[in-house]
């Protein structure tokens, strides 16, 4: 019989090998249930071995820096975000996670559309740092810069002191049936403070995140008010989301010209 360590090299060696790999032809292969590849991928993934996507698993690629990712896919994210502007409201204080679609976001907003902004990115601060109608707080803590954010007690606290009438949550992974996910416990434990406090929340999802793996769940998909997809999210995806979530309002974005 296969010992599970063994099973699971040769699982992460034909992801290196392959870069993608299904959990069907894995228990094939394996002589083993669907059901143990998928316990496998999810542990495998959890200790950053690979990347667990609907079905299977592929190659865990290096995470681009900040400064990398809030340069990529520009069109992609400037249309999620021009369909976030409409939820702020007059006098709002909207909280705005770090993240590069949701630096394009608060690049889209005009002085004085909110009351006051606060964020964790300072990327997002400097880009609202000539605004005169609208306050800016950026909040404290230690610095990640992979993140493009500050974290950790201090940020946990100030947090916790705040009252946001609108949360701009930043997703790295969507799941029907699980929820919303990060990859960074600490990074979760932020997102999930910025949730509970907040009146409205509201998130922009490019297609790879739809589906996707992430280790550290931050909230359940009830716990969104709004979510913006873009024009070619998968039909059945969208399906599945509000099944699962029935009050969440989700919209499209505009297409993307090529």
């Amino acid at each position: 019989m296969q010992l599970a360590e063994e099973r699971r090299q040769a699982i992460v060696d034909a992801v290196e090998q392959d870069g993608r790999v299904l959990a069907a032809e894995l228990a094939q292969r394996l002589n083993t249930s669907e059901d143990t590849i998928r316990r496998d991928l999810r542990e495998l993934d959890a200790a950053g071995l690979l990347r667990r996507v609907h079905g299977g698993a592929v190659r865990r690629a290096p995470l681009p820096s900040f400064g990398e990712r809030a340069i990529s896919e520009l069109p992609r994210k400037n249309a999620l975000a021009q369909m976030l502007r409409d939820c702020v409201r007059p006098g709002d204080t909207v909280l705005i996670d770090a993240g590069s679609t949701n630096l394009a976001f608060a690049r889209l907003l005009e002085d004085g559309q909110a009351a006051t902004v606060v964020t964790n990115s300072p990327q997002v601060a400097l880009a609202l740092g000539e605004f005169r109608r609208t306050r800016v707080v950026l909040l404290g803590g230690t610095y990640n810069a992979a993140k493009g954010a500050v974290m950790g007690a201090w940020t946990l606290a100030e947090l916790q002191g705040l009252r946001a009438d609108l949360c701009i949550v930043g997703v790295c992974a969507i799941d029907p049936e699980r929820g919303l996910a990060t990859e960074d416990a600490e990074e979760a434990t932020i997102k999930a403070a910025m949730l509970a406090g907040s009146a409205r929340s509201a998130a922009a999802v490019l297609n790879e995140r739809l589906g996707d793996s992430a280790a550290f769940l931050f909230g359940r998909l009830t716990e969104l008010d709004h979510l913006v997809l873009e024009a070619d999210a998968p039909p059945d995806t969208i399906a599945r989301l509000r099944q699962s979530a029935p009050g969440l309002d989700i919209q499209l974005a505009a297409k993307v010209r090529a």
